[in-house]
C-alpha cells in the first residue's frame, strides 16, 4: 500500500476507497497521507472550476460518484478520525472545524447541499466523541441523548464513551443499561466497518472491567473480541495477539466455560493445520 500512497493518484473515488481500506487496517499514517492527497486534488479541481466560472469559460464535467463537496469534507473527516485514533485530539478538532460548515462551497446543487448537511451532523457527533475522550464527562448525558436521537451513531458513539470511561474513570453502568437491548443487537452486524467497531467496543469494555477488577466479566468481552478479530482476518492479527495476551495474564480468573471457549477459539485458528487435537491431548497426558 505504501507505493500507492506515494504515487500520484488523481481519481477521487479511488482515493476514497483507499482511505476506507486504510481505516479498516487501522493504518493511521497511510490514512493521513491519503487524506492529504485527496484534499490536494479536490482543492485543485475546485479552484479550477472557480477560475473557469470567473473567466466565463466552458466548464469540463468532473466524473465522480458524488458532488465535489463530498470529497472535500471526506478528506478532513477521515484525517480527523485518524488523529483521534492516535490520541491527537486537538489536531482532530482542527479537522472537524474544516468540515463542520461547508455552506460556503460554490456550485452546490441539492445533492451537494445534502452532503453539507451530512458533514454538519458528523461534526457534531465527532465533537461529542472528542469531548468524552478528552475527559469532559459533563457532556456525557447530552451525548447520550444525542445517540438516542441518532441511532445510526450509536455503535461508534458508545465506543467513544467506553474508551473515555476506561481512560478517565467515570461510571459507565447506567449508560450500558440504557442501551442494553441495542448492544445485544450489535453482535448480529455483518458489515465489516460495524464489525470492526464492535470488536473495538468489546475490547475497550474488557479494559474498563479490568480496571474495576471485574476480571471474569472482562474475560467474557476478551473472548468476544477474539472471535471477532479472527472473523475480521489478517488486518486484525495484532489485536488478536493483544486479546490472547490479556486472556493469558488473567487466565486464573476465567471460569471453566470461558477456558473451554478460549481453547475452541484457538483450535479454530489452527483449523487448516489438520491436527487431531483429541488424539494429541490424549497422548500428552
Amino acid at each position: 500500500m505504501d507505493d500507492l500512497v506515494h504515487s500520484d493518484i488523481t481519481d477521487l473515488d479511488t482515493l476514497v476507497n483507499m482511505i476506507k481500506l486504510s481505516f479498516s487496517f487501522m493504518d493511521g499514517t497511510n490514512m493521513i497521507a491519503l487524506c492529504d492527497q485527496l484534499y490536494s486534488h479536490v482543492n485543485q479541481k475546485y479552484q479550477e472550476l472557480q477560475l473557469y466560472k470567473a473567466c466565463k469559460k466552458p466548464i469540463q464535467p468532473i466524473h465522480t460518484k458524488r458532488p465535489l463537496v463530498y470529497y472535500y469534507g471526506y478528506s478532513h473527516l477521515m484525517k480527523g478520525m485518524a488523529f483521534q485514533k492516535q490520541g491527537k485530539y486537538e489536531a482532530a478538532r482542527d479537522c472537524i472545524e474544516k468540515y463542520a460548515e461547508l455552506g460556503w462551497f460554490n456550485g452546490l446543487d441539492p445533492y451537494g447541499e445534502a452532503e453539507v448537511e451530512y458533514y454538519r451532523h458528523a461534526a457534531r457527533a465527532n465533537l461529542y466523541a472528542l469531548d468524552i475522550l478528552s475527559g469532559r464527562s459533563e457532556v456525557l448525558q447530552e451525548y447520550v441523548q444525542f445517540l438516542r436521537d441518532n441511532p445510526e451513531e450509536l455503535l461508534p458513539g458508545l465506543l467513544s464513551i467506553v474508551e473515555g470511561a476506561a481512560r478517565h474513570d467515570y461510571p459507565l453502568e447506567r449508560v450500558l443499561e440504557s442501551f442494553a437491548e441495542q448492544i445485544e443487537d450489535f453482535k448480529y452486524f455483518e458489515e465489516p466497518v460495524n464489525v470492526s467497531y464492535y470488536f473495538r467496543f468489546c475490547y475497550q469494555l474488557a479494559l474498563y472491567y479490568i480496571k474495576l477488577r471485574q476480571f471474569t466479566v472482562a474475560l467474557g468481552y476478551i473472548l468476544q473480541s477474539l472471535k471477532l478479530s479472527d472473523t475480521l482476518g489478517m488486518e486484525h492479527e495484532h489485536e488478536f495477539r493483544k486479546c490472547t495476551a490479556i486472556f493469558e495474564i488473567f487466565r486464573s480468573q476465567a471460569t471453566a466455560t470461558q477456558q473451554d471457549q478460549y481453547i475452541t477459539i484457538l483450535k479454530g485458528v489452527l483449523k487448516d493445520e489438520k491436527i487431531d487435537f483429541t488424539a494429541a491431548i490424549a497422548q500428552s497426558v
